[in-house]
C-alpha cells in the first residue's frame, strides 16, 4: 500500500513543492527526484506510520508540453472532483475523462530516491537525457531543458525577468 493511498493525514495539503532542478537520466530511464522534493514526500510519508513505499503519478500536462507529477492523495483528490463534475450520459465528457485517467502512470521511488518514467512519456515531452524539474506547490513539472529554455523571451511557457516584473505587478494589482 502507498503512503498517500488513504488520505488518513489532512496535513499532505500543506506539502509544497518548490525551485527548479537539473537532473540527468541514466540509461534506463531512471532519474532521481530532486532531494527537496524527497524530503517533502519522505517526512509525509512519515506521518503515515503503516506505509513504506512513496507512490507517484505522471501525466503529460493539459496545456504546456511537459510531465506533471502528483503525489498520489493529490491526484486523488483531483480526480475525485473531475468524478463530481463528470455526466456519464455525455459523451465528450467520457471522452475528457477517459484520457484524462487513461494517460496517467503510476511511479514508485526505488530506495535510492530514484524513479523511473516511461519512455513513451518522456519522448512526448523531448526529455532526452536531462529534465528539469519544477516545484509548482501541490505538483512537479518536469520539462526537456531545451523546451523550457526556448520559452525565455517570448513568455510561454517561461518568462524574462522583464515579463515577469510586469506580469507580477499586474496580476498582484487590486
Amino acid at each position: 500500500m502507498s503512503n498517500f493511498g488513504t488520505c488518513i493525514n489532512p496535513e499532505w495539503r500543506k506539502m509544497s513543492f518548490i525551485g527548479q532542478f537539473q537532473a540527468k537520466l541514466d540509461s534506463k530511464n531512471r532519474v532521481f527526484l530532486p532531494a527537496a522534493f524527497r524530503r517533502s514526500l519522505q517526512s509525509e510519508a512519515s506521518q503515515e506510520a503503516d506505509q513504506k513505499e512513496i507512490t507517484l503519478i505522471v501525466r503529460r500536462d493539459f496545456f504546456e508540453n511537459c510531465l506533471v507529477i502528483y503525489p498520489e492523495c493529490q491526484w486523488k483528490a483531483e480526480i475525485e472532483k473531475a468524478r463530481a463534475r463528470l455526466n456519464r450520459f455525455d459523451n465528450v465528457q467520457q471522452m475528457v475523462y477517459r484520457k484524462l485517467i487513461s494517460e496517467a502512470q503510476e511511479l514508485t521511488l526505488d530506495a535510492n530516491g530514484r524513479m523511473l518514467i516511461p519512455r513513451a512519456l518522456l519522448e512526448r515531452v523531448g526529455i532526452v537525457q536531462e529534465a528539469l524539474f519544477v516545484g509548482m506547490e501541490q505538483t512537479i513539472e518536469v520539462w526537456a531543458p531545451s523546451v523550457a529554455d526556448a520559452g525565455c523571451g517570448n513568455g510561454e511557457p517561461f518568462m524574462s525577468d522583464a515579463d515577469f516584473a510586469k506580469g507580477i505587478k499586474e496580476f498582484m494589482a487590486e
